[in-house]
């Protein structure tokens, strides 16, 4: 009992931090955006405690997150695995970002100006960093797929990889726009400058790429969220299945109304109400169908809060907001402060919780699903042999053959992935008898 409760003040705990580091980061993401619209502000002694506080709770936040994260998985994992290097590396990237991001300070606090190389080293790093673990996820989902043939699996290997597309992209953008745009070092009169998009080339990767990708991206995800969702409707329930499934794409459509201009009519053509609006109308569209997303996977944890997967549901959940949200940030602008460089620089920390989480989150599910079909063809070929027996002696001897089955299954499972099942014993049997129903109701 006393395990339970400490484990719930834990969760409550980094919920409150993860909360706090979202709001702060959100903050981040829409000075560095509209930085030249808020340019004035920023310079100011507000403007610079402001990007001071947003930047140390971003980074003390994250950090308490990813130390109770990696606390989580270092029993879990061998040394030498992959888990357990990549976790070293990931925080040898977040001491970096930190350095970066200190120095970029220092620079400020006594030069008045910063190198502005600094806004593309960062996010270069963080990125790439970004970019691997989402292909190496992939990667991972792709060999499931190949042996178990599950569309959650698929779907989400196909987000993942275009996820990893859409990074590269973002980085090429900071290195371009600030390597070859802006000059080599940032002072109040240079800062808040977004470079113009002077070629057809830079039209169409910097606008119409990140478009493409970005919808397609966020139809990738919300499908395999969807499959997941279906395959833990029994424990969620109807309702609360369809909401979920429904109002992710509502809130998306908020998108169009920035990415399309012919359907801006009521937004003020000429003033800086011409970029607030669909810039603000774009971001609250996404974070909110990404929130409803990661309400998705807090749906299911506490669902099966029975069992050790429901964590890495929550730690799906931090990662897919805090991941999208910071990738939302930009450094084009070169501002003074640099808003937008803590968002950018923990991209690759908030990349490690997304693969953390939806690497446990997505394989557990497919099994779940691969066991209920064990399951039922178990039960319809031990029916078949069963026949002539009792009722309730037939159901018995049913059940001990299929349970047995079951858990022979389950451990081949997780020798394969590592990753153990969430399907409960009292969930197979459940289901089970739902099966058993069904064949006599065929056979009448």
């Amino acid at each position: 009992m006393e395990k339970a409760t400490n484990t719930k003040l834990s969760l409550k705990t980094i919920s409150f931090i993860f909360l706090a580091v979202v709001s702060f980061i959100s903050i981040d993401v829409i000075v560095s955006s509209l930085v030249n619209v808020y340019r004035d502000f920023t310079v100011s002694p507000i403007g610079m405690s402001l990007f001071l506080l947003v930047t140390g709770i971003s980074f003390a936040g994250t950090y308490l997150i990813l130390k109770m994260t990696t606390d989580k998985t270092r029993g879990k994992y061998k040394k030498g695995t992959f888990e357990s290097r990549i976790a070293k590396v990931i925080w040898a990237v977040y001491y970096l970002t930190v350095a970066i991001t200190v120095f970029t300070i220092l620079q400020i606090l006594f030069f008045s100006d910063y190198y502005t190389g600094l806004l593309s080293i960062a996010p270069t790093i963080s990125y790439g960093l970004a970019a691997y673990l989402m292909g190496v996820l992939a990667y991972r989902f792709f060999l499931w797929f190949k042996r178990n043939k599950s569309l959650v699996v698929l779907l989400y290997g196909l987000a993942s990889i275009l996820t990893s597309f859409y990074i590269v992209s973002v980085a090429v953008i900071f290195y371009v726009e600030i390597f070859i745009h802006q000059p080599p070092v940032t002072t109040v009169q240079s800062a808040g400058i977004f470079p113009e998009i002077n070629s057809e080339f830079e039209q169409i990767l910097m606008v119409s790429l990140q478009q493409i990708i970005t919808t397609a991206t966020f139809l990738l995800f919300w499908g395999g969220t969807i499959a997941i969702l279906y395959s833990n409707m029994r424990r969620i329930g109807k309702v609360r299945f369809w909401v979920l499934v429904t109002t992710p794409i509502v809130f998306f459509l908020g998108t169009l109304y920035s990415l399309y201009p012919d359907i801006q009519y009521f937004t003020p053509k000429d003033g800086p109400y011409s970029l607030i609006i669909p810039l603000y109308v774009l971001y609250f569209s996404q974070v909110i169908a990404i929130g409803l997303f990661a309400i998705a996977f807090v749906s299911m944890a506490r669902a099966i809060s029975h069992h050790q997967i429901s964590y890495y549901m929550y730690i799906t959940c931090f990662g897919l907001v805090l991941f999208f949200t910071g990738m939302l940030a930009s450094v084009s602008g070169a501002g003074y402060p640099p808003f937008g460089l803590p968002s950018v620089s923990l991209v690759g920390t908030f990349s490690f919780l997304l693969f953390t989480g939806l690497n446990h989150s997505a394989i557990a599910t497919a099994q779940d699903s691969k066991l209920r079909q064990i399951i039922r063809v178990s039960a319809q070929r031990e029916l078949g042999l069963l026949d002539s027996i009792g009722n309730a002696k037939m159901e018995e001897i049913l059940e001990k053959k299929v349970i047995e089955v079951t858990k022979s299954h389950t451990e081949n499972l997780i020798k394969q992935s590592g990753i153990e099942p969430s399907l409960s014993i009292e969930e197979a049997k459940q289901y089970m008898s739902e099966v058993i129903d069904e064949v006599k109701n065929q056979n009448k």
